[in-house]
């Protein structure tokens, strides 16, 4: 199975290029009017949203609900339509739908503005000053539905495997590329894109399912499926929303299981693979439910390899001679070997002790770059990020510069606090350095607050007395450093009290 995403903006050929590339591999071609036709048949306000982006940022940033549903069904659709056949998707930001699943080709059309501008003189015969202003007019309004949708700028060509300008090689030439690179086997569905591709039609259908009912749409809520579980995680005020969450589910095929899960916060916890018994699982779990908090696990997998900089010699790239284009993608996302899997067993293993705990948030699995990975984020209200052990197929040296370069990159554009799990287990696990820094910190509070307050005669006299006139800088200097050794000393028992208490 193959999946090709063309996204394209007004006038650039995108459309032609999708269709001509749908023809010549013999598959079907999608684009997104077709599934907003859909969508508007099952009752989505499609209509009210568009209409919401002539009004100002504070008007239509308040359709969050409508957006997710939105979201919902068209992430239904277009996963529903994939599992069946093989396609080519065309339209604004196409493959942001399928974020996170591998294996996709991501194509991004341009043309050349004069172009655009004649094709619209052309088609609907206005002035060039009138068609120029009407281009201009159209690439605002699909920014501005493109970052309200998914916050980001699809302009970016990071979102992208390709970028072509059909004024470089001309329509026939770009579908004859595009078609080529479609064949490589980085771009051909294996069994955990499959996979990844099912847990998204699913937790999209039962997302888009609650968000119809009346009984269950006015909550925010967060749904995810992994291998057939339904996760559905909701804020406290919202906790009766929860004795309808089976009933509004029951119709839908393929739900082996629903999970709900209150919480006040959400929680990500983001590794390459999950083990329960390491990789500071059990000190999340522990942060999680002092926090109230439901723990997301995403699984961050890597498709190919990362260039590193001792794969170059020179201006020579390492070649392995027993690798040829007809060997099985190189994936970091694990195979679908069934339930012998060990890591796949593991992975659902941790999934049902947060479960037992009664801090689920759900699962992913992600497959991108940070830039696609921040999009991921933006779209739910985390309360914390945790980054575990990732790139572990590096060095030990390359894998901590790039897990410092991704914490850094989030942590530069979001407001949510960043942590990896030696951070945490540092800042919230109790051990004998911690014990030791209690008792110190209390020892020099104590004998700081016995010398102060029972020489207060003298100590009053030594700042404020004539006689020590002569010795003012002394006292001065005294004031200086013993006030904050003693605010330090106590804030330091306090906070390791706590943490000892797990009350922190």
């Amino acid at each position: 199975m193959s999946v090709t995403t063309v996204s394209r903006g007004t006038l650039v050929g995108g459309r032609e290029l999708a269709t001509r590339l749908a023809r010549n591999l013999g598959c079907a071609c999608v684009s997104r009017e077709d599934l907003t036709e859909e969508a508007i048949k099952l009752g989505v306000p499609v209509d009210e949203l568009q209409q919401a982006m002539d009004k100002p940022p504070r008007v239509y940033m308040q359709m969050s609900k409508e957006r997710d549903q939105y979201l919902a069904c068209m992430t239904m659709l277009l996963s529903e339509r994939i599992l069946k056949e093989d396609l080519v998707y065309y339209g604004h930001a196409a493959q942001m739908l399928l974020c996170g699943v591998p294996n996709i080709l991501r194509v991004r059309v341009l043309a050349h503005p004069e172009f655009r501008i004649a094709s619209v003189i052309h088609g609907l015969g206005l002035s060039r000053e009138e068609a120029k202003k009407y281009v201009q007019k159209v690439d605002e309004d699909r920014e501005k539905w493109v970052r309200f949708l998914y916050g980001v700028d699809w302009s970016d060509p990071a979102h992208y495997d390709l970028v072509v300008h059909l004024d470089q090689m001309g329509l026939n030439n770009a579908v004859t590329a595009v078609q080529a690179i479609s064949h490589l086997p980085d771009f051909k569905l294996t069994p955990a894109s499959t996979r990844a591709l099912k847990d998204l039609y699913l937790g999209s259908k039962a997302h888009f399912a609650l968000s119809r009912d009346p009984r269950t749409s006015f909550a925010g809520m967060r749904v995810s499926a992994d291998d057939g579980v339904v996760q559905v995680t909701y804020q406290p005020q919202q906790s009766e929303v929860v004795t309808h969450v089976r009933e509004v589910l029951s119709s839908i095929d393929g739900i082996k299981d629903i999970s709900t899960t209150i919480a006040q916060n959400s929680m990500l916890f983001l590794q390459d693979e999950f083990d329960h018994r390491a990789g500071g699982f059990e000190d999340v779990m522990k942060v999680a439910h002092q926090a109230d908090a439901a723990v997301e696990l995403m699984r961050f997998a890597q498709v190919g390899n990362l260039l590193e900089p001792e794969d170059v010699l020179g201006d020579t790239f390492t070649f392995d001679e027993t690798e040829t284009t007809d060997s099985p993608p190189k994936s970091g996302a694990v195979e679908e070997t069934g339930s012998e899997d060990p890591v796949e067993e593991e992975f659902h293993r941790c999934l049902s002790e947060l479960r037992q705990k009664g801090c689920s948030g759900g699962s992913s699995t992600f497959c991108g770059n940070s830039k696609a990975l921040l999009t991921r984020i933006s779209r739910s209200n985390y309360s914390m990020i945790i980054l575990g052990e990732l790139f572990k197929k590096k060095s030990e040296a390359n894998r901590i510069r790039l897990r410092d370069e991704l914490k850094n990159f989030l942590s530069d554009n979001t407001n949510i606090p960043i942590l990896d799990t030696t951070e945490l287990l540092q800042r919230f696990r109790f051990g004998p350095r911690q014990l030791i820094r209690l008792v110190l910190a209390l020892l020099v509070s104590v004998i700081l607050f016995v010398a102060l307050f029972t020489h207060q005669e003298q100590v009053t006299a030594f700042l404020a007395g004539e006689e020590y006139g002569h010795l003012r800088w002394l006292a001065v200097a005294l004031v200086v450093v013993v006030s904050p050794l003693f605010a330090v000393s106590f804030g330091t028992f306090t906070r390791e009290l706590l943490r000892m208490f797990k009350l922190e």
